[in-house]
């Protein structure tokens, strides 16, 4: 008996073990909110005016980017994260306006962050 409670206890600790390091890959996960005022392009791909969740893996210096609102994802794209020399006081996104006047988003950035979301 003594030794199928040793035996159990062995398999939890291993289990707990395998959980815990299965779950350090999302903290690296990034996630930020952004407010898009306008609606916009980003890689060929309309996302509308509205507030979105942005979940980013990074790759160094590749990201892969996820906008989602209410639990849907509303857009998978890959840009980059860079570093700039100071720090951002507010969410904001910057756009580059076509010839056509549609808005495409070229950058995300951050508040307290010195890290940007960049889109070619």
């Amino acid at each position: 008996m003594k030794r199928n409670v040793r035996k159990s206890f062995e398999t939890g600790i291993l289990v707990f073990g395998l959980l815990l390091a299965a779950g350090i890959p999302a903290l690296a996960r990034n996630l930020g909110t952004v407010t898009l005022l306008h609606d916009a392009v980003l890689h060929g791909k309309s996302l509308r005016a509205g507030n979105y969740n942005v979940e980013w893996q990074t790759h160094s210096p590749e990201a892969t980017v996820q906008f989602s609102q209410s639990f849907k994802v509303a857009l998978f794209t890959e840009g980059r994260v860079e570093r700039r020399p100071r720090k951002y006081a507010q969410n904001s996104v910057v756009y580059d306006t076509a010839p056509d006047g549609s808005l495409s988003i070229i950058e995300i950035r951050f508040a307290n962050s010195d890290k940007v979301l960049v889109f070619d």
